[in-house]
């Protein structure tokens, strides 16, 4: 269901200013990289809202829509075509007013899951970039994902925010399994009425989680073997082995605003290209370090943690490279090591940290660095460890 709370536009909260900037900082380097493919870009916002918050702050599409005619200004390709599409249920009609300025944009008014694949239909070889962005679960559909990666499109990306807490208590609900995890006070819509008709509800909800593995889980919760915030966090990273299966690289990060609270929600990426995984994985990384401030409120922090405010190992970081890399049987592009470092271990290091471990086991001799061109102009040997215009690198176990 589309974001129907009126209270939701007054203002825009602390963790929809995060997500808003996540998906700013990203769609920025996205477009202006996309454009260089010359192939028509398809940019979807599933649940777009009003496009404006009351108080003025931009929503998603308007973030979007002055990113798309910055990077349309400063492209040097020619005839670069990006279109954009918005699906609104309840507020289409503030939406068009709010966005009417803009070029190249349709507003459906509708629910996202019903016109998805016509909005999708004579994309093939298109770069398609979807943000979902539903205020329940009820939509999230995992069929259209699995559907979009069999689609000839060019490149798919997505960017979906999973309210993982509310699928737990709605699973909760169904299963008739007491959740005693405070009410979750942002969540006013109950989308899946467990209550009337629980074998129903247990459909929709393998319908949304793309499995039944979420069964298992309550049944753990319920049996006190892991508690609400684990069998969130089981959850989430199961939902997004699921992605996995259509989708190489899939990034999570949740939005928690105090240490040991409840995500308010988590942001997962998912893309079958190296470049836009590390893009997104920096990205995030950025995020977390705001997160990070609001989380311990301007004090330093004595120890580096992922987002999941977890230790990071300093020690062991080198051991986890080196076992990823010994996954390929020869030289690989470095691009594609980073995304399948990040895509396994998740959201913790930038590629600059990486970069600098990667450093430390080339200079004892524990891996090997292919680079083109291998000399400089001056004829000494290449040195550089980022990639760039004529510039690749390659790495393996020794």
């Amino acid at each position: 269901m589309s974001k129907n709370n009126e209270d939701f536009y007054k203002e825009k909260k602390p963790w929809s200013i995060i997500k808003d900037q996540l998906l700013g900082s990203y769609l920025k380097p996205y477009f202006a990289k996309i454009l260089a493919t010359q192939k028509p870009i398809f940019y979807v916002d599933a649940f777009a809202g009003k496009g404006m918050f009351d108080d003025g702050d931009p929503g998603s599409p308007v973030i979007a829509l002055d990113i798309i005619s910055e990077a349309l200004e400063k492209t040097q390709f020619r005839k670069p075509n990006i279109k954009s599409c918005f699906i609104e249920l309840n507020h289409a009609h503030a939406l068009r007013d709010n966005i009417k300025n803009y070029k190249n944009v349709d507003v459906v008014e509708g629910k996202y899951e019903e016109n998805i694949d016509l909005m999708l239909e004579g994309k093939q070889l298109h770069n398609v970039f979807l943000y979902i962005d539903p205020y329940g679960i009820k939509s999230l559909h995992f069929s259209i994902f699995e559907k979009l990666s069999s689609k000839r499109l060019y490149s798919v990306e997505l960017l979906i925010n999973l309210n993982s807490f509310g699928f737990i208590r709605e699973a909760c609900n169904a299963m008739d399994v007491v959740f005693d995890i405070e009410e979750l006070e942002d969540l006013i819509e109950i989308e899946i009425d467990s209550s009337t008709n629980n074998k129903k509800s247990i459909l929709d909800l393998n319908g949304v989680a793309g499995g039944d593995y979420w069964q298992e889980i309550i049944q753990e919760y319920n049996n006190e073997i892991i508690d609400g915030y684990e069998a969130e966090m089981k959850f989430s990273e199961m939902y997004c082995e699921r992605l996995k299966d259509h989708f190489r690289y899939v990034l999570n990060m949740p939005i928690r605003l105090k240490r040991g609270q409840r995500p308010k929600y988590r942001m997962i990426h998912a893309t079958n290209h190296p470049a836009g995984c590390v893009l997104m994985n920096d990205n995030m990384c950025k995020r977390w370090e705001a997160v990070q401030d609001l989380q311990n409120q301007g004090q330093l922090s004595f120890f580096t943690e992922d987002v999941e405010n977890r230790h990071i190992y300093t020690g062991e970081l080198q051991a986890e490279i080196l076992e990823v890399m010994s996954t390929y049987k020869d030289y690989v592009d470095i691009e594609v090591f980073y995304a399948d470092f990040v895509s396994k271990y998740g959201v913790r290091l930038s590629t600059s940290d990486i970069r600098n471990e990667l450093k430390q086991l080339f200079n004892s001799r524990k891996i090997d660095v292919k680079r083109h061109p291998k000399k400089t102009v001056q004829g000494k040997a290449s040195t550089f460890w980022t990639t760039g215009k004529g510039k690749t690198i390659k790495v393996r176990c020794l």
